[in-house]
Order: C-alpha cells, then sequence, then structure tokens
C-alpha cells in the first residue's frame, strides 16, 4: 500500500472501529484522527481521555464491551446504504471540526513559541 493509498481506503470506509486503548490514559488514538480526516464515524472503545476526540452521538460512538459494539454496529448500519441518517450526521459534525492548524494557532501556538511572525 502506498502512503497516499492510505487516505482513499480509509475513505471508503462508511464506519471505522477502533479498538485503542491507552495505558497512561492520556494518548489518543491517531487511526481515530485518520479517519476523521476521511470524514470517516467511528465506534471506538471508551477510556479517560477519548472523549476529548470522539464525542458520543456527536461525531461516533463510544462503546464499553462487544455487547456494546454490536449494539452500535447494528443500529447504525440497519439501514445501509440507503438510510444511514445518523452516521451522515456524525459525518457533517467531523466536517464542521476544528482541525489541527487552527486548534494549534488558537490555543498552542502561543504558548509554545509566543507571538513571533
Amino acid at each position: 500500500l502506498e502512503a497516499s493509498d492510505y487516505p482513499k481506503l480509509l475513505g471508503c470506509a462508511t464506519l471505522g472501529v477502533c479498538l485503542h486503548t491507552s495505558t497512561s490514559g492520556l494518548d489518543l488514538p491517531m487511526k481515530v484522527l485518520d479517519m476523521f480526516g476521511c470524514q470517516v464515524p467511528v465506534c471506538a472503545i471508551g477510556f479517560d481521555c477519548l472523549d476529548e476526540l470522539v464525542k458520543d452521538g456527536v461525531n461516533g460512538r463510544v462503546f464499553c464491551d462487544g455487547v456494546e459494539l454490536s449494539r452500535q454496529l447494528f443500529n447504525l448500519l440497519k439501514g445501509y446504504p440507503s438510510e444511514v441518517v445518523e452516521l451522515e450526521r456524525y459525518r457533517q459534525n467531523i466536517r464542521g471540526m476544528t482541525r489541527w492548524r487552527e486548534n494549534w494557532d488558537e490555543c498552542a501556538r502561543h504558548l509554545i513559541v509566543g507571538n513571533w511572525e
């Protein structure tokens, strides 16, 4: 797989599943960022800081076990491919998310590099 093919492959997905958990409780799953970058909603296993990235019911779903994941998958995909209203709403919300550069400029740049231009 060429690096340029990776976003194309992700972009073909209807929904992503993330099984990443954090041992420190501080790191976020980069695969979710990759999926969001391709406007793919996710179902992700919950852990302490995941809500900084995945907003349950806004840009995806958060689950705690296999039973809950299976219910989410069933509910999100039961009308596929014609009736995916909830997934499309999540996609719209992902499109409206603040991008990395905007977030950096607004929240962190002045703290790290000052106001130098």
